[in-house]
Formats: structure tokens, sequence, C-alpha cells
């Protein structure tokens, strides 16, 4: 099981708050077990919970129930009201792995797909270790793209409905992966995320907009500006102000040329 928004807790209220909460976490997590189970945090925002006396995947659904109900209540922490998001995955034994390492696998899985559906738990399938395969195998692949010029931008037009005429262009990254052809960015920019990519692809899209925007303007056929989507990591892990500055600067463009708008589905983060 993990916490899937202690960091923002912590930035937000503090490293004091954070940790009172998983001390509480944890109490909340003893009240729903039995002594003969086992719970343990391996990691900043993780819990293992074993339960050795399961006979029936029904019994761990009553289970499973138990904690997410009594993690879904608010807890009060020094005069703050904090809601935490509980993502749980879980493996069977002896179906899903008959040693430690293969349990503890299969249900980090398992709890990663729940985080990707958003739900509050999922039970490990084969049909997950394939999927993670081919994660994995996109995300070595991700790591090379730039390096290898795999990276296309398309340049959607922003029309103005009064005036019929095109006030901008948005420009909309493509991945022209050797094997896969042009993969659309609902399929990898998820990764680029997780993996901390997106910095340095989002970095590439500022720059590579912003020159073609500046070599419109010098063929007169510029439209008033060129629209960038920027992810919420960009903010948190790298002074965008900074880095528009280094790129206006370097491609030679005036700033009212670029627009800047934040990712939708990233914008709480």
């Amino acid at each position: 099981m993990c916490i899937e928004n202690l960091k923002p807790i912590n930035v937000n209220f503090g490293r004091r708050i954070g940790d009172q909460l998983l001390k509480e976490t944890a109490e909340r997590l003893k009240v729903c077990l039995r002594k003969s189970d086992t719970i343990a945090r391996p990691g900043r925002d993780e819990f293992i919970i074993l339960l050795p006396e399961i006979a029936l995947a029904g019994d761990t659904i009553i289970v499973i129930e138990k904690l997410t109900d009594i993690l879904e209540k608010p807890f009060l922490i020094e005069g703050h009201e904090i809601f935490i998001n509980a993502r749980i995955g879980i493996s069977l034994y002896p179906d899903d792995g008959l040693d430690a390492d293969a349990m503890l696998t299969h249900s980090y899985t398992a709890m990663n797909a729940a985080k990707e559906e958003g739900s509050n738990y999922k039970f490990f399938s084969h049909a997950m270790d394939i999927k993670a395969i081919e994660r994995l195998a996109m995300e070595n692949s991700l790591r090379h793209a730039l390096e290898r010029n795999e990276f296309v931008l398309h340049y959607q037009p922003q029309v103005d409905l009064k005036t019929k005429q095109i006030g901008g262009m948005e420009a909309l990254i493509r991945w022209q992966q050797p094997e896969l052809g042009l993969v659309p960015p609902s399929k990898f920019i998820p990764v680029a995320e997780d993996t901390g990519l997106i910095v340095p692809i989002g970095e590439w899209v500022l720059y590579t907009a912003c020159g073609q925007q500046k070599s419109w303007q010098k063929a007169g056929v510029a439209p008033e500006r060129v629209a960038v989507n920027i992810s919420a990591r960009q903010f948190r892990e790298r002074d965008i102000i900074e880095t528009v500055e280094k790129v206006l600067k370097e491609t030679s463009l005036e700033p009212s040329g670029l627009e800047l708008e934040l990712t939708e589905s990233k914008a709480h983060c």
C-alpha cells in the first residue's frame, strides 16, 4: 500500500505533520488487523501488510474494504484536516508467487495498476505482468528518444471564431518510435511524468516551438503566438521562469510570441 499524495502533504503542511500522518495511518491500519497479521513500512510512503491466515480471496476483500473505509476518513493533525489517497496492491499465495520476492513484486505491480486506474485496490493478474514489461520497454526506449531525435512537433491552428483568423498555433508532441511508429502523447506522457523524463522532453518542446515561431516570423508567416504545454513537474523540479527566459534569449523570440499552458490533468499536483 502507498500513500499517493504524501509528497504534496509534506510540501504544503511540513514534514513534521507528514511524519505524524504516517504514524496515525499505521495506527488506523493496526485497528483493522489481527494479532497474527504483520504490518511494516519499507519506504517513505509505503506499508506492507501480511495476512497469513486468509483462506479465500473474498476474505481478503473484507479486510481491504475495512482498510479503505478507515483511511478515507480525514486526519486531524495540528488543526489541519488532511485526506490521503491510499492505493493497495494485492497478491495471493500460492497463485501469485511461492516466495516473498515474487509476492512483493506482484503486489507492487498491482499497486501501480491501482495508481494508474485511480482505484482503491487491485488484485494482481498475470496480464499486469505483461503490461509492466511493455511499460518498462517503453521507458527504456523513451530514455533514448531525445538523443536519437525521435520526437516531432505537430502544430494545431488556434482560430478566432469571430474573425475566422488564425491567432496562434499549439505545439503538440508526437514520438516517432522506430518499432511502434507514431506514438500519441497519451501513451508515453504518463511514463515521462512518472520517470521525470517529462522535464528534458518539455524543455525540448519549448526550444523547438520557439525556434519554429522565430522561423515563421522571419518568413513573414508567423501566427501571433505559439502555445506550449508545460507540465506541473517542470514547475516543481526546474525554475520555469529561468528556463523560459533562457529559451527566449537563445531563440531570439519576443515573449509576446509565446503562450504557456499548464497541463490540466496535472494541475492539482
